[in-house]
């Protein structure tokens, strides 16, 4: 590994490009959709983008085949639907408007697309070249991998307020008791908005100190799940 310690490298930011699948699944415009049915099931995969060369010209989802095989045609036999399907071609039932990205974008651009445009993937192209897909699981990955799930921590929440050096301080106050920040994250919040909350995952070790601390530090603590009492 090469490159200026402590320097951020391009390749180890969340950018698409690092995400995505590149070793893709594609078929071509005059593809069968019972083989497009059938190279789903066969990868586990729940779309394929339509080819022209290296082009993307469509995508296929295996919703878009459900849907066709709950017309009519689901009154046919299983034997008559993939005779049917077989005699269809991918141009017939793919989705021309096809929403992209690059590898150069970043990830939560990426995943307020797919949000925005109610997609489960985004093609990945430079130029008019195919080279990755990214879908709503890579992403999940993402997020999962920032909140450091999966790793031996403990989990808590921190109400504090909207004012500056507070998280600097709740960080200071980690530190003394000697945790580790497994991962903290906190939420964007609105101009004026008078607190903040944050979710800290801390090392295994036991942080029933540190969160006393906090709490007499006026902060709030969140452990578990309470819920809300219902109205009488």
């Amino acid at each position: 590994m090469t490159g200026t310690p402590g320097v951020l490298r391009k390749e180890d930011a969340m950018y698409v490009g690092r995400r995505m699948t590149r070793n893709l699944i594609t078929v071509t415009g005059d593809t069968n959709i019972l083989k497009v049915k059938n190279l789903l099931k066969q990868y586990s995969i729940d779309q394929v983008p339509v080819v022209e060369g290296k082009r993307i010209v469509g995508i296929i989802t295996d919703k878009d085949i459900r849907r066709f095989s709950a017309s009519p045609a689901s009154t046919l036999s299983v034997h008559e639907l993939n005779y049917l399907l077989s005699e269809m071609k991918a141009e017939e039932v793919m989705t021309k408007k096809v929403f992209t990205v690059t590898p150069g974008t970043a990830i939560e651009e990426a995943a307020k697309l797919i949000n925005e445009k109610r997609v489960n993937s985004l093609p990945v192209v430079v130029g008019d070249e195919l080279v990755g897909i990214i879908t709503t699981c890579d992403l999940l990955n993402v997020l999962l991998e920032f909140l450091g799930v999966g790793l031996s921590s403990h989990r808590f929440e921190v109400t504090f307020p909207n004012r500056k050096g507070e998280i600097a301080k709740i960080a200071a106050m980690i530190n003394q008791f000697g945790l580790t920040i497994v991962s903290m994250v906190t939420a964007a919040v609105r101009e004026g908005s008078p607190i903040r909350t944050a979710i800290i995952r801390l090392d295994g070790s036991d942080p029933s100190a540190l969160i006393q601390a906090l709490t007499e530090a006026g902060y709030g603590i969140t452990e578990e799940y309470r819920g809300r009492k219902e109205s009488p």
